[in-house]
């Protein structure tokens, strides 16, 4: 089906053909931790994952969120040569083969990544592509933020995995 990623302006372009979609027939913006969270409040009955800005377990951001889930998986298996293991490549020369480990680091990273999107409330899509678009000055902050920390962390991963 696919077996070449999609330039770059033409991925921009399909986030923000999805991006104006979305408001003009919902009046909501892209944001995947909202989806999230919808998700959650499916096997949780906790209040938080209740909430009515949340839009209930089976509003649009739940299959938004599990879409992204399916669509993922098709692709790679449509691709032709997914083969599925616990090979991660450079996360493997820093952390080491074992799959503990790396579960570890992986759930803590998932658990910063939450805790951070809904401290900031919203994560990178939120606030990257539709705080931009509605010319939010907090949200240009926070994108610089996400691009140098993210050009940090990719710069030192390479540095202590030995590419650089």
């Amino acid at each position: 089906m696919f077996y070449h990623y999609w330039p770059w302006y033409i991925g921009g372009l399909a986030i923000a053909a999805v991006s104006i979609i979305l408001v003009l027939f919902t009046g909501k913006f892209l944001s995947v931790t909202r989806g999230y969270v919808s998700a959650c409040s499916i096997i949780t009955k906790k209040p938080y994952f209740h909430r009515p800005d949340i839009g209930g377990p089976f509003g649009y951001r739940t299959f938004f969120v599990l879409g992204i889930l399916l669509g993922g998986f098709l692709a790679a298996l449509y691709s032709g040569s997914y083969h599925p293991n616990f090979s991660l490549g450079q996360f493997d020369k820093i952390w080491g083969d074992s799959i503990w480990i790396k579960a570890v680091v992986l759930f803590i990273g998932g658990v910063c990544w939450g805790y951070g999107s809904r401290m900031a409330r919203g994560c990178t899509s939120g606030n990257s592509i539709s705080g931009l678009a509605k010319g939010s000055p907090a949200s240009l902050v926070v994108t610089l933020c996400f691009l140098l920390a993210g050009a940090a962390v990719t710069y030192l991963i390479n540095y202590i995995g030995g590419t650089l």
